[in-house]
């Protein structure tokens, strides 16, 4: 157990929605410019991002422990030379669990950190289903052309989202570094339905932009059967906890999708 107030540093929006999540939020002097859940997150002095950390900036916040996602491209020389930093690793879900469990024990919030880590596997650490429908979740596209294709991946904390919602994941092996498709590549994939994910804020493309090009595949059996949607949610995109909100919004579109017979639009 630690005595006293800590002053963290967070370079990570998971991370900091974790941190309010079990109440180590009034612990935090500042956070990554893309932080901005919840929102006492957004009234917090900025520190750059964790690729690109501002330095100055959180060496005038002194802080006592810097924390940011262990990704192989973090400048992990530079922040620990600024003081204390952990690199937590973030990306699948035992990863989550095991990190959010550590937050709780480096500021002193073990009891609500191993709470949240239970309710985390609990909702997603489920088995594939082995007759659930192939399904690709797309990230929103915004340019208005569609070349290539960005997709949750199977070996990731959104895939595990997947499983949960009671679907299989269309790309069925795991996808080292960036996982996208190009149209050719999906056009060969066929799934059998396609789920445009878009995140609430004013930025994101309309939904029908979002669906146009996919719905200009004629080709896939997703665009034959009326199986192609947009699911838009504030947690589309969240590493931290809502994402059980994203596993539940999901799993109801899923249901919705393969309902009873669907139409070409």
């Amino acid at each position: 157990m630690r005595s006293g107030k800590q002053r963290l540093v967070s370079l990570s929006p998971a991370i900091t929605e974790t941190l309010f999540a079990i109440g180590a939020g009034p612990e935090l002097v500042g956070v990554s410019d893309y932080c901005n859940y919840p929102e006492e997150a957004k009234k917090l002095p900025r520190t750059g991002t964790a690729l690109t950390p501002g330095y100055e900036a959180i060496v005038r916040l002194k802080p006592s422990l810097i924390l940011t996602e262990g990704a192989n491209s973090a400048p992990r020389r530079e922040l620990s030379a600024l003081g204390v930093t952990k690199f937590l690793p973030w990306l699948s879900l035992e990863d989550i669990v095991a990190s959010t469990r550590l937050l709780g024990a480096l500021t002193s919030h073990a009891e609500a950190a191993s709470g949240l880590a239970g309710k985390l596997w609990d909702g997603l650490a489920v088995a594939e289903a082995p007759n659930g429908p192939r399904v690709l979740v797309v990230l929103g596209e915004s340019s208005g052309k569609l070349s290539e294709v960005y997709f949750i991946k199977r070996n990731s904390i959104h895939g595990a989202v997947l499983r949960a919602a009671g679907a299989r994941n269309a790309v069925d092996s795991d996808v080292p570094g960036v996982p996208r498709l190009s149209i050719e590549e999906l056009l060969r994939l066929d799934p059998d339905a396609i789920i445009v994910l878009l995140g609430g804020g004013p930025t994101s493309p309309g939904d029908a932009q979002a669906l146009r090009d996919f719905q200009a595949l004629e080709p896939l059996n997703a665009r034959k059967n009326g199986r192609i949607s947009v699911l838009r949610t504030d947690a589309a995109f969240s590493n931290g906890p809502r994402i059980l909100d994203l596993a539940v919004a999901l799993k109801r579109e899923i249901a919705r999708l393969f309902a009873g017979p669907q139409r070409t639009p």
